[in-house]
């Protein structure tokens, strides 16, 4: 459930290192214990030529995936110039680093007037994984809607920031995971889930969303055709030790999820994106399930 869960963006807030120690840090996960928990490094389009001089001195030999993190625009027009610019630098990036590194996917914010248009804009990454952002808020469902036309965009929305109005409730966020679901889209979290089940974050004065809630509340909701009320139900979850798994399913109380069931919800729901890894495997440690989710 957790393989590969975690996309590493240390270059954010609120680590916010600089390119060479995010590298370094990127790079002794990919060789600690974490490592199974770890993806992609999550890089600015803008900042993959300062990528690829660290990389260079570092001398870094382990292959990886890299996402970008696009340019985007207010409207449009500056949407598609964004991309055209993300695409060059796209290019000359893979020219430097291809023995090293391959760029996997690319996450954008769409300009949410002109999102259906905004959409059409993207060719030049059709190749990868491409996360549109949507913005929480009334034209949500429509632009959900519009992504799942493409048959090959996958969606992208925010369970935190620097603020308490940057956590989406759990309501609002179970209405996602279960169109998300319903309409067979691929897509990935990010910002805020730190630790693996829901609590209070003083920092914020916010209730910060656990990775273990949404991921456990999405395969719960794949299995058993749950409503939305009962997915915002899960997230709601803040004792860990109600949550339990053995080597053929996850539990919460009296709901299980099997291994295909979490085989095909992971099949959509792809990563979170996380300044930190070594929150989440301290959390899993504490919680005594790295033997149970290791297996």
């Amino acid at each position: 459930m957790l393989e590969g869960v975690i996309d590493y963006a240390g270059l954010f807030p609120p680590a916010n290192l600089s390119m060479e120690d995010a590298v370094a840090e990127y790079l002794r996960l990919l060789n600690g214990p974490e490592s199974w928990l770890v993806s992609r490094f999550v890089c600015p389009a803008s900042r993959l030529d300062e990528l690829a001089d660290e990389l260079e001195a570092q001398k870094a030999e382990i292959g990886f995936g890299v996402s970008i993190i696009g340019t985007g625009g207010a409207d449009a027009t500056s949407f598609g110039r964004g991309v055209t610019q993300d695409a060059s630098s796209f290019i000359t990036f893979s020219g430097r680093c291809e023995d090293i590194c391959a760029i996997e996917a690319y996450e954008v914010k769409a300009p949410e007037l002109e999102f259906k248009a905004a959409l059409r804009a993207l060719g030049p990454f059709r190749e990868l994984e491409v996360f549109v952002e949507i913005p929480w808020g009334e034209s949500m469902h429509d632009n959900m809607h519009h992504i799942a036309e493409t048959d090959w965009v996958a969606a992208k929305v925010r369970t935190g920031g620097l603020d308490a109005a940057a956590y989406p409730s759990t309501d609002r966020l179970a209405g996602f995971i279960q169109e998300c679901l319903n309409l067979n889209i691929a897509f990935k979290l990010t910002a805020g889930l730190h630790h693996s089940v829901r609590h209070h974050d003083p920092k914020v004065n916010a209730m910060s969303h656990g990775f273990l809630n949404v991921f456990i509340a999405a395969a719960l909701a794949d299995e058993n055709a749950l409503s939305k009320k009962e997915i915002a139900t899960i997230l709601e979850e803040t004792n860990g030790s109600a949550f339990s798994f053995t080597q053929d399913e996850v539990r919460w109380h009296n709901l299980e999820a099997s291994l295909d069931a979490i085989e095909d919800m992971r099949g959509l729901f792809v990563s979170y994106g996380s300044c930190s890894v070594t929150e989440a495997y301290e959390d899993l440690r504490l919680l005594k399930l790295l033997d149970e989710v290791r297996g």
